[in-house]
């Protein structure tokens, strides 16, 4: 028997290839095409707030610990009131907050590969995280002196213009500067970039902060995480 070929209408073709296209295009599943990240938002994270005050000083009294955070699964891991610190030896935190203080889990911080590094730009510009060889590690990076003393090793550094806050000495009000985004390398050796809101519980409007009514070593932050490994960091 001959095989004899139907006729096929070319333009068919044509349609046929378009659609495709289309569908392959439509398919969310493609490993290559990622939606723009969503920034989470956390309030009045403890950082060692004063439990009362000493009455041989008249200071307040803390207990000098750190509360540490999970950025990966947004949520306290060992608050700073929490006496039993075995949490702290471990990679499920990310950042630790002790009054102005900032501690990633990674060098002489944890046992993760957590580092950080301060961009100067806005929140929303900071679409890609840096170059691994930019990042800074606690125990490693030394930061400017301190009334002649040589300054800690943080990634980032303490004290009012060196890292994430200025300290107004009229008012003696602590505000975020403005145009600074922390990027985290997290314990898993992941991305995130942070801002810092507040530093006085329940994230009061900047302009009205009174230090005499309230209360400061509470974080508000907003922050990204890039859960697939890469280094973007593009948001909505």
């Amino acid at each position: 028997m001959k095989f004899i070929p139907c006729p096929v209408d070319r333009h068919l073709i044509g349609i046929f290839l378009l659609v495709g296209f289309v569908l392959a295009g439509c398919d969310s599943s493609d490993p290559d095409v990622s939606e723009p990240l969503e920034a989470t938002l956390v309030t009045d994270v403890p950082a060692d707030p004063a439990l009362g005050v000493d009455p041989n000083t008249g200071r307040p009294t803390t207990t000098g610990r750190y509360t540490f955070y999970s950025l990966r699964e947004n949520r306290i891991v060992l608050r700073s009131d929490e006496a039993n610190r075995a949490d702290s030896i471990s990679a499920d935190w990310d950042i630790g907050f002790q009054s102005t203080n900032l501690i990633f889990n990674g060098g002489s911080s944890g046992m993760g590969q957590g580092a950080a590094v301060i961009v100067e730009d806005a929140f929303e510009n900071v679409t890609v995280a840096p170059a691994g060889d930019t990042f800074r590690v606690d125990g490693q990076a030394g930061c400017p002196s301190v009334f002649g003393q040589p300054g800690p090793k943080r990634a980032v550094c303490p004290g009012s213009g060196n890292g994430w806050y200025h300290y107004d000495a009229e008012t003696n009000v602590i505000s975020p500067i403005p145009g600074r985004t922390i990027v985290v390398r997290t314990a898993d050796g992941r991305y995130a970039k942070l801002r810092i809101l507040s530093y006085y519980e329940g994230n009061p409007v900047p302009e009205a902060i009174d230090p005499a009514r309230d209360v400061s070593r509470y974080y508000s932050f907003e922050y990204v995480f890039q859960k697939d490994g890469s280094r973007d960091l593009s948001t909505r």
